[in-house]
């Protein structure tokens, strides 16, 4: 099973929402890749920017297709997995999405090629084929938010994660409101509140959990900036256990998971593909922090139906799920399918699925990819050093089939 041809489309997403902060969020830039193999096997997988731009991510992506074309797909898959190991260790800024991209695909080829329904059968085993799913609220006026979580709660999720505003005068009418919703329909519905690195003292923060406290939110994502450890885990101590505390944007790499459960920083952790690369790395991560006492969350990156089957894959080998998965793809949110079927999320669960190209659709992904003068553009500015040396046919995928 052999690699012989690589492409490689980006498409962009429209969006309008807030997190928290007021930050906005305009568009989303996805790398999806599909690997043509010698015995016809198509495998498809998506990557999404984290802590880069999709500029550097598709120069890198460029160059790791150039290193696993040619090869089986076993040993392309321990290649992106040491070249991935080998930059956490040398402290660079890794393009996650760039090795998501590539080893979801060679995952999903070799799922077919061992005849596997799911990739999750080769990840670690299938412990569930129903997932519940997180429902986000994004930052907005606290009447719409209300609304959302009234939608979320008749829909049957029971796990929801709000976004806040950094002023406590603000975050106060928005939790009281949300609070008396959550009493009317569902005590029992979890509320967490990402701060996204909101709070920039630990006296701020420490006034923001304690209203988070008074109006129920049981877990507080990423209070106060990602490398003031030491006082957030004053906060985990201070608000135990009525509060748990969860770490996101601290994570930039596997080995930060042994600094956190020895400074007993957090109760949990936000794990998404997208921001630790390669799904076997991820899953290794997160077994490794349920083994050190510490919960897993499994985050979101808004990912379209392929990315999006990915990460259920990634849930269902997990043999414990902490939380519902935060990924609810780009279709549940704003409408955005590129599949014949997008998964849908029904009663706060989906389905597991594994996306193949003939469930694609070619129309939507024309309508949404980025054209190929941008595409050069980004070729000519970021991987210059790349160019006569890549055997890569940079097609769009709605082009190649």
């Amino acid at each position: 099973m052999i690699i012989r041809q690589i492409y490689i489309a980006i498409l962009s997403f429209p969006t309008a929402h807030y997190i928290s902060g007021w930050r906005p969020v305009s568009r989303t830039f996805h790398l999806v890749t599909l690997l043509l193999i010698d015995s016809g096997i198509l495998g498809i997988g998506e990557g999404t920017p984290y802590w880069s731009s999709i500029a550097d991510d598709y120069a890198k992506v460029l160059s790791l297709a150039r290193k696993i074309q040619e090869m089986y797909l076993e040993d392309a898959l321990n290649t992106l997995r040491s070249s991935e190991y080998s930059e956490f260790r040398k402290g660079r800024q890794v393009n996650y999405g760039a090795y998501l991209a590539l080893e979801s695909a060679v995952i999903r080829a070799l799922a077919q090629s061992k005849k596997a329904k799911y990739e999750a059968e080769l990840l670690g085993g299938v412990y569930r084929t129903k997932i519940p799913v997180t429902y986000t609220i994004f930052l907005s006026h606290p009447v719409i938010m209300s609304r959302r979580l009234e939608e979320a709660i008749k829909s049957g999720f029971n796990h929801v994660k709000i976004k806040i505003p950094c002023n406590l005068e603000e975050l106060r009418k928005l939790l009281e409101v949300l609070y008396s919703v959550k009493k009317q329909y569902d005590e029992k519905v979890v509320l967490r509140a990402d701060a996204n690195e909101c709070f920039s003292t630990f006296e701020k923060a420490e006034k923001a959990l304690h209203i988070m406290e008074q109006y129920g939110v049981g877990i507080v994502e990423q209070p106060m900036s990602r490398n003031m450890l030491r006082d957030i885990a004053k906060l985990r101590k201070e608000f135990h256990p009525a509060i748990e505390i969860m770490l996101d944007e601290s994570l930039r790499n596997p080995s930060d998971i042994e600094l956190f459960a020895k400074l007993e920083v957090t109760d949990a952790i936000n794990f998404h593909p997208s921001k630790l690369g390669c799904l076997t790395i991820t899953r290794e991560a997160i077994l490794q922090t349920q083994k050190l006492g510490m919960k897993v969350n499994i985050g979101s990156a808004l990912m379209t139906e392929i990315g999006f089957s990915h990460y259920l894959n990634l849930a269902t080998s997990i043999p414990r799920l902490d939380y519902p998965l935060e990924e609810p793809g780009l279709y549940n949110l704003y409408g955005y399918g590129i599949t014949r079927e997008p998964i849908e999320i029904i009663n706060g669960k989906a389905i597991l699925h594994s996306i193949d190209v003939s469930d694609l659709d070619y129309s939507m992904m024309k309508k949404f990819s980025v054209n190929s003068l941008f595409r050069e553009r980004l070729l000519m500015l970021m991987s210059k050093g790349y160019r006569g040396l890549i055997k890569v046919k940079m097609l769009s995928l709605y082009r190649s089939l």
